[in-house]
């Protein structure tokens, strides 16, 4: 059975038009008839999105590889894909925000000077937990269905790099400002703009790896 087919089997077992299924997925009704006739192909978010929605893994999608089942739905407790990948979105929020406080964090010291950095030390360890959280889950979700795993790891680093760049960024900065002062001085206001400069070029190489990724 072609993608195609299966796309249309799992549509019709749900009772679901082209019309109805676009809409839940975000996409144009033509979208749906072209995944359906093989014309076209989802992309990679997509095809999670389609197993997400049907509950089915993106391995039986894509390559006919049927999960392995146990009565209970999971096997020696362990989370079956489905139910992470239903707890994936809201974690995905949760972890972004977690990131964007751990910046304003850093960001408040950078401007104050606090002392002994306190605001960085916690913004770090707050960023550091949530991608320990959130990473942890794509590996447990990637033990059973690869694809989703790799799609949602994907789509956290391109969408939290922008929070996750900001103190690499800043030291590397430092570090480089501190390497030419042994030769020449250097005005210490330069580690602003330079920090700026790297961390947009961190971001845009995050962007544009994951973007080829897909």
């Amino acid at each position: 059975m072609t993608l195609g087919e299966k796309i249309t089997d799992l549509r019709k077992k749900r009772g679901l038009s082209q019309e109805e299924l676009a809409i839940t997925l975000g996409v144009s009704r033509q979208a749906v008839s072209k995944w359906e006739t093989m014309e076209a192909k989802p992309d990679t978010d997509k095809i999670v999105a389609l197993a997400e929605f049907f509950e089915v893994t993106t391995d039986w999608l894509l390559r006919d590889i049927e999960p392995q089942e146990s009565p209970a739905g999971a096997q020696d407790g362990i989370p079956s894909v489905q139910s992470m990948l239903r707890g994936a979105p809201m974690l995905f929020n949760l972890t972004m925000g977690g990131n964007i406080l751990g910046a304003a964090l850093m960001l408040y010291d950078l401007w104050q000077q606090t002392y002994y950095h306190i605001p960085t030390l916690l913004g770090l360890i707050v960023q550091i937990g949530m991608c320990a959280l959130f990473l942890g889950l794509c590996h447990s979700i990637r033990a059973q269905d690869d694809a989703a795993g790799r799609a949602w790891a994907h789509a956290y680093w391109r969408c939290n790099i922008f929070a996750l760049a900001l103190l690499p960024s800043f030291w590397a900065a430092e570090t480089a400002l501190h390497l030419v002062a042994q030769f020449r001085p250097v005005p210490t206001l330069f580690v602003l703009p330079l920090t700026a400069v790297l961390y947009l070029l961190a971001c845009l190489c995050v962007r544009i790896a994951a973007r080829k990724i897909r």
